[in-house]
């Protein structure tokens, strides 16, 4: 419930027993305050609805997603004093930091609104933009006079396709991940394993699970035409059959926390290495996309 600690300590407890009540008496009118500004209603968050509510899995996700930001936010600001003493790219080093400091500014409100869904969804906006600075950055920032990275067969439109078909399965998990939320929220984690029976019902999951077939076929056929020559190509295939195998692991275990962790990371990985393979390709005028 706060930040930058985590229930009152740096080092956030284990056990329900090590929860200060004192503490969280202490804070209560600020948590009520910041709820209420955050879309929550104050009238819910008492010592007691907290206590019910600690989970000390959820709890060290939650410090070690604290903790991997700092290198993040090291590893960017690195990188924009890079950019600025080369030159290469300069504004995209700035926007690189930048939006990690935005993202992390999100985390914040994320925790204040109480893992309110659609905070969650631009929170993970901000990471999947980060993934296209960084990824731009880590293909066209080369020194002058040296040539950038192409990966010969389809063009840039053609795999503009698979692009296109990823983010589209990117935004219908993003509304899954949504009811998941509501469900956890309205049911408790102790649910998790009927979630999708309640899932399963939903249109845009039926859509979203038959999708993926249309980026396995785009990505067959991408792959192809390059003779699957470079690894950007095998890359994205196999992380598409990580996906779809991930998928169906949630449909038959119940939404397995640990595997939705990694479906979502997976799902940054293949975004990353398709937006790569489009700045790779080759124009439509047939020639080449370095310079």
């Amino acid at each position: 419930p706060d930040w930058p600690t985590c229930w009152g300590e740096f080092i956030p407890p284990t056990s329900i027993e090590q929860v200060d009540e004192a503490y969280l008496e202490k804070k209560l009118p600020r948590f009520k305050k910041s709820a209420e500004r955050f879309g929550r209603n104050p009238d819910e968050i008492t010592v007691e609805r907290l206590l019910e509510e600690y989970d000390p899995v959820q709890t060290w996700i939650e410090f070690t997603n604290r903790l991997l930001a700092l290198p993040v936010l090291l590893a960017n600001f690195l990188l924009m004093i890079a950019c600025l003493r080369s030159q290469i790219m300069p504004k995209l080093g700035v926007s690189a930091f930048a939006l990690v400091i935005i993202s992390a500014l999100t985390g914040i409100v994320v925790v204040a609104s109480g893992l309110r869904s659609g905070v969650v969804t631009i929170h993970m906006a901000l990471a999947f933009l980060q993934l296209f600075v960084l990824t731009y950055l880590s293909w066209a920032g080369v020194r002058p006079g040296s040539l950038r990275t192409q990966i010969a067969g389809p063009s840039r439109p053609q795999v503009m396709i698979l692009l296109s078909c990823v983010m589209i399965e990117w935004a219908m998990g993003s509304q899954i991940r949504e009811v998941t939320d509501r469900l956890m929220m309205e049911q408790g984690i102790a649910s998790r394993g009927t979630w999708i029976d309640e899932i399963s019902e939903s249109f845009i999951y039926l859509i979203h699970r038959s999708f993926s077939w249309s980026i396995l076929i785009a990505a067959l056929w991408l792959g192809y035409k390059s003779r699957w020559k470079g690894k950007i190509p095998r890359l994205v295939l196999g992380l598409v059959f990580a996906l779809m195998l991930m998928g169906l692991i949630l449909s038959s275990s119940g939404i397995h926390a640990v595997v939705q962790v990694l479906h979502v990371g997976v799902a940054g990985g293949l975004v990353a290495a398709v937006y790569y393979w489009w700045l790779a390709s080759k124009t439509p005028d047939g020639g080449g996309s370095g310079g």
